[in-house]
């Protein structure tokens, strides 16, 4: 089962209209944020988006996030 998409398949899942819902979201309570997406139905489980180097990926930013996410044809992302 899948825990987290890379960038890569992001992309591909946004182009093929795959991505059901997007969630931005504090990372662990902490001062970092990520971006998570629901490719099924409401029951379907969360999937960070991770990078290359890290499981999950993270931005310092929140603006920084959603410029990231708006260059990736993300929109309507739920805070």
């Amino acid at each position: 089962m899948r825990e987290a998409i890379s960038e890569d398949d992001l992309a591909r899942y946004i182009e093929q209209h795959i991505v059901r819902e997007v969630k931005i979201s504090r990372y662990d309570g902490g001062p970092k944020w990520f971006l998570a997406v629901r490719l099924g139905g409401p029951l379907s489980k969360w999937l960070p988006v991770r990078s290359q180097r890290k499981a999950v990926r993270t931005w310092a930013k929140l603006d920084t996030l959603v410029n990231w996410a708006d260059a990736q044809g993300v929109r309507g992302a739920l805070l």
